[in-house]
């Protein structure tokens, strides 16, 4: 099976100023953009920082077309989110919060888009290198976050093989049937992914 879609972005070389940014640069930037945004009273603030967000990321090289692949999964939620909210507390508490998820999605993809994944992993190594302290891992910590990024695309990419293979047999898919196949489909890849770690030397 194919991994499925790339959820979060990937990176695409580049010579951009946001490709030649230090990882805590981009961190320090991150943290600003987060506290602006828990700290922000209403929603001009995340719609300031979506706009200057897309135009940083499109400025990197991010299309319009990865702009979509990014966000349209998470539209569904989006909608519910915005009509939950217009009903119990107003538009404008809506827009906030819809423009707050689209602010972090939108930073996620220019982060990814600008970052070699192994230079993430070491950054979030080295974050978490005080956790020896307790004689645990950093490294197992940064190994973690690799195979969860890794799994979740291929976990949405089987279940929608798994419904277009339904749908190719002209059945209509039943989410409930889905489960034991994609399960199934999910324990073989997480075997094989043991596999490859032990074969690795990692226990």
């Amino acid at each position: 099976m194919s991994r499925g879609p790339d959820l979060f972005g990937s990176y695409s070389p580049g010579t951009t100023l946001l490709h030649r940014a230090p990882l805590w640069a981009k961190g320090l930037s991150i943290v600003a953009v987060t506290l602006a945004v828990v700290l922000s009273p209403s929603w001009p603030v995340p719609t300031a920082l979506t706009v200057v967000l897309l135009v940083a990321g499109s400025a990197a090289g991010i299309g319009a077309r990865e702009w979509w692949r990014g966000l349209a999964p998470a539209l569904p939620v989006l909608v519910l989110l915005a009509v939950y909210h217009v009903l119990t507390a107003g538009a404008a508490q809506a827009a906030d919060v819809v423009l707050t998820i689209v602010v972090f999605l939108v930073v996620t993809r220019v982060l990814m888009h600008t970052t070699p994944l192994p230079e993430l992993l070491d950054g979030v190594v080295w974050l978490c290198s005080p956790v020896r302290l307790v004689r645990a891992d950093p490294e197992r910590i940064g190994l973690a976050i690799s195979l969860m990024l890794r799994s979740i695309p291929f976990i949405v990419g089987a279940v929608g093989e798994l419904r277009d293979a339904v749908r190719a047999r002209g059945l209509r898919p039943n989410p409930v049937r889905l489960v034991t196949p994609a399960v199934i489909a999910t324990v073989a890849y997480a075997e094989r992914t043991g596999q490859a770690l032990a074969a690795r030397g990692f226990d």
